[in-house]
């Protein structure tokens, strides 16, 4: 008989990549699809993930006990990799969410059906130290090849993969986090949610936009919510919001519970995220967007990659120029100056969420590809 196997490289409770694809099994356990969820490598905690009815979570890192993450990435390499590939039979169906470094090793097994799922471009992040050739080569050989954006397709059938083995799938949000949830805040501020990096999500333009904010709005504080980023840019944000006078108006959170994570955003009066122009930025697609839009309130972000073939200015969110501090803030200032207006384009931003980003219906976009379903189900 053959399995479903979904590969990720490691489970990170509550973060953008964990979110995403916790949504995405809750809905293969509401469909009571028999999964085998495999995590190669341990994250510091050794964290594991809830139990979900027919999702079988297997961890690797448990067969030897590494502690070290260096150590555990050899063993991942040349140890858990063979064991999972030995493992497998003709007829069996592997989802990659991750794993880039066992696509090409998969690709090859006879008689297997391999989908694999890339929500960044290959020159980001950790595929810069593999060998790119071959591990695009292995994105033409899978069954189908599913991508956050537009512009990411665009991107891997300029390179040679097929048109028809990509398929887009819009980042996805478990709308029922949000239900229910009333604002009672204890004070009035701002919010952001994530690793607090300058590259990535532009941390350090949005303290700089905020110290502009503040001198208009004396009274409102920003958060940023998160783990503490590369040391570099955690020492260097705190130096900024000492040099800008701003150390009693930015609140440094530290990590925040799954559970909590809600409450907290949805008390935030706006929610921000100063994304810069990047590699990153242009063919990714930011997952804490969803969040954000589900709280219904309004949201201010960068126009940097598909952004705007969701979210119209001034309707569903207010978009300003990335790298750009001053429009940044104006966006802010606008918002705290209209509450009214506000209000209808956090309501707005919350319909275009439900109808863009709702997991349940992207994941059938997944599943009925994988298992050929027809489209009605």
């Amino acid at each position: 008989m053959s399995k479903f196997y979904f590969l990720d490289s490691s489970y990170s409770p509550n973060t953008a990549s964990g979110n995403r694809l916790w949504a995405m099994l809750k809905v293969l356990s509401e469909m009571k699809i028999e999964t085998e969820v495999v995590y190669f490598i341990s994250d510091s905690q050794q964290s594991e993930a809830p139990q979900l009815e027919y999702i079988h979570f297997n961890y690797y890192w448990k067969k030897l006990n590494i502690k070290n993450p260096k150590l555990q990435i050899l063993a991942y390499a040349y140890f858990y990799s063979n064991v999972f590939l030995r493992r497998l039979k003709p007829g069996d169906v592997v989802y990659t969410y991750g794993c880039n470094e066992l696509l090409n090793r998969l690709v090859k097994k006879k008689d297997i059906r391999v989908y694999h799922e890339r929500t960044e471009h290959p020159e980001v992040s950790k595929l810069k130290l593999l060998n790119i050739k071959k591990y695009l080569d292995a994105c033409s050989k899978v069954e189908k090849l599913f991508v956050i954006s537009s512009n990411l397709k665009h991107y891997f059938s300029s390179i040679g993969v097929a048109p028809n083995k990509i398929e887009v799938i819009n980042m996805t949000v478990d709308s029922s986090r949000f239900e229910g949830l009333a604002k009672n805040p204890q004070e009035r501020y701002i919010a952001y949610c994530g690793k607090a990096t300058n590259n990535k999500d532009g941390v350090n333009i949005l303290i700089q936009a905020f110290s502009i904010v503040s001198k208009k709005h004396p009274d409102i504080k920003l958060y940023i919510i998160g783990p503490p980023p590369y040391k570099e840019d955690e020492a260097g944000n705190i130096q900024l919001v000492k040099e800008l006078n701003l150390i009693d108006k930015v609140i440094f959170t530290g990590m925040v519970s799954h559970r909590d994570m809600p409450q907290m955003l949805k008390n935030a009066e706006i929610l921000a995220l100063a994304r810069p122009y990047s590699l990153q930025a242009e063919f990714g697609f930011p997952t804490k967007l969803g969040e954000y839009l589900l709280t219904e309130n309004p949201v201010v972000i960068t126009d940097v990659g598909n952004i705007s073939d969701f979210l119209k200015d001034s309707e569903s969110a207010m978009i300003a120029r990335p790298n750009d501090e001053k429009d940044f803030s104006s966006k802010v200032n606008w918002l705290l100056e209209h509450p009214k207006e506000a209000l209808v384009i956090g309501k707005n931003g919350a319909r275009v969420a439900r109808r863009q980003f709702d997991s349940r219906i992207e994941t059938m976009k997944i599943v009925k590809t994988m298992f050929n379903l027809p489209p009605e189900i």
